[in-house]
């Protein structure tokens, strides 16, 4: 599968091919119309080139909302914790209630106290073409 960027690339090919006088000349005389090829490949390339700025915000907002639940997930998980950790020691860490707390935590998977790193942004149409 192509990607976008290839994608892009072919249907611009080949609407600069069908637009090249001699081409267009070649197909004429096969009975070939390029007019509403090109129409067709061109308000499709309009609608690409409309709709690739709305997906790349909406990937940006969506990995800043996921990096916002993450840190929040972490942040409610390592409070708890520390409750459960408080309650344990008021109760004495050997006895049955603490032990009781303690299932708790450990029914739940080895939990890093540090969130992972917040996803870079993709670049944007803006710097992807000024490279």
């Amino acid at each position: 599968m192509n990607t976008s960027t290839e994608k892009i690339g072919v249907v611009s090919a080949v609407i600069g091919y069908m637009q090249d006088v001699d081409n267009q000349a070649a197909l004429k005389l096969k009975n070939f119309d390029v007019a509403p090829h090109i129409l067709r490949l061109t308000a499709g390339l309009g609608a690409v080139n409309t709709l690739k700025p709305i997906q790349l915000k909406m990937e940006v907002a969506h990995m800043k909302a996921t990096a916002d639940l993450n840190n929040a997930s972490y942040g409610a998980y390592n409070d708890a914790s520390g409750v459960i950790d408080a309650m344990m020691g008021m109760l004495g860490k050997g006895t049955t209630a603490a032990k009781k707390l303690q299932n708790i935590r450990s029914k739940v998977r080895k939990h890093s106290s540090t969130p992972p790193p917040t996803p870079t942004p993709p670049l944007t149409v803006a710097a992807a073409a000024a490279k």
